[in-house]
């Protein structure tokens, strides 16, 4: 009888599936295996059984647990597999709901921050900087979407199956590693896993002395841009011992510099150019110690956590050193520009913000901080093209967006800033979902809120974020910002004193804030802002 098409289809489907998730979770790999094995134990057997004078009935015995061990070993291939740490439960396939984003672009890939298996456990910065420089040089790569270490790194401590990280940060791929660090050795352990069904694309292990991890960061990167199939056209791209300091020792510092300026609260920044100042101290020729003091200096005073007397000429002294060191360095550029654009040099600064995009066009940074000039300075059109610039560059973070909402209030077009938030708000939600104790998202979810008519959640999220960072020179002007739009200006002022009390806050940007215009003709508003002077 001839089979009716549609009828063969119910079944060649199923099988078709079910033959796919054997191979998925390698059971026929296992049963190649036992079988050949229980081949050489049969062939053993049948010859030294008899000569070692066994009853007859050990062969068949033999045959009885081959068998019963065959059925256990496709049982445990189904259920276990080894992987990069060691004997795992093999996770089911994801279930695929009908209301799901597009599939990840296949060139994507998200970087977790790297596990410190050292004895100590006392390497984190040391292992998020390994983890951030790959980052950065797989970044830089055209073709390659990379998601930002916003993102990435706030599952740091989360237990998530691969895949259900990949749906969220919408990548292909997701590379994770750890780090073993004794004294002058360091191991590397990384590996390349794909998001959509946890299979291992990569893997290997590095046992180097600590004076190779530039070699070790170049090597991970460029297997991974093989694994994902991208085109390395520019190989300079993922030179990142290009700058590599002589003394590792001052490697370390700048590392511990980077970490605390990446840290949420801006009351603990005032630590990073201590540990800068240390790394030029050990190595006075490393061009990165002497930016990341410039850049550090630069946003202590665009805060005014710090007194501009004697910090702006530091700043600027350190990112003309680092220059004349690696005159091509992107990150060198942005330090100065911060510095000129603090010094009031408006041309200068904008030569240099140029001159960092030219030199790397994928530097979130630079167009971050080039919006901020401009946004400072007035030219709220090139602020919003800039802001929009760095949000291209790391599509999963918020904060470019919502200060390019500000920007055209300024321009009398809330249309667009109102468009510009709905953009930027579900990437603070979800940041918030993974993170509730982030209180930068909280806040400027927040601000939005209240922008989008949600008056009583922005109220939830920013007192949220005043319990969390109650002295928090960031989180107490953004809630003023916050209670300006919520009309209450007495909050908001009390706000504002608390957060300048200090000497804190950049008076030229609070100045063109579109968001305290309701407060500038109160008497106690002006009086607050002479206090800059």
């Amino acid at each position: 009888m001839e089979v009716e098409p549609s009828k063969m289809s119910d079944w060649i489907g199923p099988l078709k599936q079910s033959f796919a998730e054997f191979r998925r979770r390698r059971v026929f790999r296992v049963v190649a295996v036992y079988v050949v094995t229980g081949w050489i134990l049969i062939q053993l057997g049948s010859a030294v059984f008899e000569p070692l004078g066994l009853p007859s009935w050990s062969m068949r015995l033999l045959l009885v647990l081959l068998a019963l061990g065959f059925v256990l070993a496709c049982l445990l291939a189904w259920v276990y597999d080894i992987g990069a740490h060691g004997i795992e439960r093999t996770a089911p396939l994801p279930q695929v709901s009908a209301d799901v984003a597009g599939p990840a672009p296949g060139a994507s890939v998200a970087v977790l921050p790297f596990t410190d298996l050292s004895e100590a456990r006392d390497q984190a910065y040391f292992c998020d900087g390994l983890a951030e420089e790959i980052l950065n040089a797989l970044a830089s790569i055209r073709g390659l979407r990379v998601a930002s270490r916003t993102s990435s790194f706030r599952f740091r401590e989360n237990t998530a199956d691969v895949r259900e990280i990949g749906r969220a940060l919408n990548v292909a791929a997701i590379m994770e590693g750890s780090v073993r660090k004794a004294g002058a050795r360091v191991r590397v352990t990384a590996q390349l896993i794909d998001a959509s069904n946890g299979y291992h694309l990569w893997s290997e292990s590095f046992d180097r002395g600590l004076e190779d991890i530039f070699a070790i960061q170049e090597e991970i990167a460029r297997s991974v841009a093989r694994a994902l199939r991208v085109s390395l056209k520019a190989d300079a791209a993922l030179d990142i011992g290009r700058n590599a300091p002589r003394d590792m020792r001052a490697y370390e510092f700048y590392l511990r510099g980077r970490q605390i300026q990446s840290l949420k609260s801006s009351d603990n920044w005032t630590k990073a150019p201590q540990m800068f100042r240390r790394a030029i101290e050990l190595d006075p020729d490393y061009a990165q110690a002497h930016a990341g003091l410039a850049d550090s200096l630069a946003q202590l005073l665009i805060w005014r956590i710090i007194e501009p007397e004697g910090a702006l000429d530091e700043a600027l002294a350190a990112a003309k050193r680092a220059l004349e060191l690696a005159p091509d360095l992107a990150e060198a550029h942005v330090a100065h520009a911060n510095t000129l654009s603090l010094a009031g040099d408006n041309q200068g600064a904008v030569a240099e913000f140029e001159r960092a995009i030219e030199l790397n066009p994928e530097l979130y940074e630079a167009h971050y901080y080039f919006g901020r000039h401009c946004f400072g300075s007035g030219d709220h059109a090139r602020a919003i093209e800039e802001f929009e610039a760095a949000h291209r560059v790391r599509p999963d973070e918020f904060q470019a967006l919502s200060l390019a909402a500000n920007a055209a209030d300024s321009l009398h077009d809330p249309a667009r800033g109102d468009a510009l938030t709905r953009r930027a708000l579900p990437s603070a939600l979800a940041e918030i979902a993974a993170d509730p104790e982030n209180g930068r998202a909280l806040y400027l979810a927040a601000g939005m809120k209240v922008r989008l008519g949600d008056v009583e959640g922005a109220r939830r999220n920013i007192e949220a974020a005043l319990r969390l960072q109650p002295d928090d020179f960031g989180t107490l002007y953004n809630a003023a910002c916050t209670y300006t739009h919520m009309d209450d200006p007495e909050r908001a002022l009390d706000l504002l004193e608390r957060a300048i009390s200090a000497g804190h806050g950049f008076r030229e940007w609070i100045e063109h804030d579109p968001d305290l215009e309701s407060l500038r003709g109160l008497p106690r508003y002006r009086e607050i802002l002479a206090r800059l002077d």
